[in-house]
């Protein structure tokens, strides 16, 4: 995938309220809980199915985000991506550590994230264009990073969305492991 503009949202087993992520996302920046410069908090809950609130980055944000009615933790990568043969596996890895994180968090501990299904974007249409061909590709390069995660069967990627949306795929897998941890533990 050449675009280094990619999204991955883990979705939360139960809603929550954005609001209860400012002070924890404050928390990630005080004590430099990532490995990547992050910069602000943002609270965008007068903003209906929006990103909730954000931790903003350098190089990428996170968000407690209620996008499509379904609240999540939603990854977004901006800039200084890696590689292109390392990029999916790289923000599948940074969205999952959040999620570990957050379920992690003191206050936090009724907070669980499933695993059985990962929502992908790829918001930039020069490099990513919604298209069969461009699907195809993602689909490829998906395969292995699904075989690690989920093992060789039961898994399904399926283009989400309309054709005047920004490329989306959601991966779905009926023999998920019983936590974020283990996923992200299996994805390396």
């Amino acid at each position: 995938m050449e675009s280094q503009r990619i999204q991955v949202k883990v979705y939360a087993t139960e809603s929550q309220d954005p609001e209860r992520f400012i002070p924890v996302f404050h928390r990630f920046i005080r004590d430099r809980v990532f490995d990547e410069l992050m910069i602000d908090v943002a609270d965008y809950g007068h903003v209906k199915d929006g990103p909730g609130v954000a931790l903003i980055g350098h190089a990428s944000d996170y968000f407690a985000d209620t996008s499509e009615g379904r609240f999540g933790l939603l990854y977004t990568r901006k800039r200084d991506a890696p590689p292109p043969a390392e990029r999916l596996a790289d923000a599948l890895r940074r969205a999952l550590n959040g999620a570990r994180l957050i379920e992690k968090e003191p206050g936090f501990e009724g907070v669980r994230f499933t695993t059985n299904e990962i929502w992908l974007r790829f918001p930039d249409r020069l490099r990513a264009p919604n298209d069969a061909a461009t699907f195809s590709a993602l689909e490829a390069e998906l395969a292995p990073l699904t075989a690690k995660l989920y093992g060789d069967s039961g898994v399904t990627i399926s283009k989400v969305g309309e054709p005047r949306d920004v490329l989306s795929a959601r991966i779905q897998a009926a023999n998920a492991p019983a936590s974020v941890a283990e996923l992200f533990t299996r994805l390396g």
